[in-house]
């Protein structure tokens, strides 16, 4: 049957957007497998701390969760799989957590990224510049490394909060909020 040349064709999207293009790169796992991978070498190093499952928080019509958590020296560790290089994401979950975790308990966000070849610093750097200009520097304490990481991991919990702020101090210090001009 012949298509009718004044009927237009159907939007497919642009070329680019076709199943080819959205098949995962060889080099990016599955969110759900990077989850079980953090869950599997956690409780393989650290057994004694037990993983207290996905954290959601909620204000009315806003909801933010978490991956999973623990807890540790009387601390909520809330813990991100950051699957997809999502630095830009996580800036905005930070801010939520902040805004709508209500606890006396002090807590820790722990960033754990899976994209190969991608550094924390980046994620350190953005969560810094938003605690120290948006939350006047009491925004809810954080840090981040990559899942390859974890496997070399001691299981010392000290360790783990070690290697997850040891860029931290070089991400924050060089960085300025200038309010820009009106236009």
């Amino acid at each position: 049957m012949a298509r009718n040349p004044s009927k237009p064709k159907p939007f497919r999207g642009p070329p680019n957007m076709g199943p080819k293009s959205l098949a995962k790169k060889p080099t990016q796992s599955k969110a759900g497998d990077n989850e079980k991978k953090f869950r599997r070498l956690f409780s393989a190093k650290a057994s004694k701390t037990p993983l207290l499952g996905k954290k959601r928080y909620k204000l009315h019509d806003v909801e933010i969760s978490v991956d999973d958590s623990f807890e540790y020296d009387g601390m909520d560790v809330l813990v991100e799989i950051d699957s997809g290089n999502m630095a830009k994401l996580l800036v905005g979950q930070y801010m939520l957590l902040n805004c709508l975790r209500k606890s006396d308990k002090p807590a820790f966000f722990l960033i754990i990224h899976a994209y190969k070849k991608f550094s924390p610093l980046r994620t350190l750097k953005n969560l810094g510049f938003v605690n120290q200009h948006f939350l006047n520097g009491n925004g809810i304490e954080f840090g981040a490394l990559h899942l390859n990481t974890i496997e070399s991991w001691s299981g010392d919990l000290p360790d783990l909060f070690k290697l997850a702020n040891d860029s931290i101090n070089t991400s924050t210090t060089a960085l300025s909020c200038k309010p820009r001009k009106a236009v």
